[in-house]
């Protein structure tokens, strides 16, 4: 085993995690928002409107950890094993 396979499965763990973790992350501030939106329109129903579309941003913002976290993996996987090579 020469030191650009280890470089290569390395880079793999490291894509792995780094998705793994930035979507456990972001599920659970996802749901959180949601829990506590729906938790609010039931409470007062005349602010449902507000409600939802705060919540709707709410969670469009959370949801960028994922992107980012996505990207950091395409990153690893595509220009350190390319870099390698």
């Amino acid at each position: 085993m020469n030191q650009s396979d280890i470089v290569t499965i390395t880079s793999f763990i490291a894509a792995g995690l780094c998705m793994g973790l930035g979507a456990i992350g972001t599920a659970i501030g996802i749901g959180a928002i949601g829990g506590y939106g729906i938790s609010g329109m039931s409470e007062s129903p005349k602010q449902e409107g507000v409600l939802l579309r705060t919540m709707l941003i709410g969670m469009s913002i959370a949801s960028t950890t994922a992107i980012y976290a996505l990207v950091i993996g395409i990153l690893l996987i595509f220009v350190v094993t390319q870099g390698v090579g």
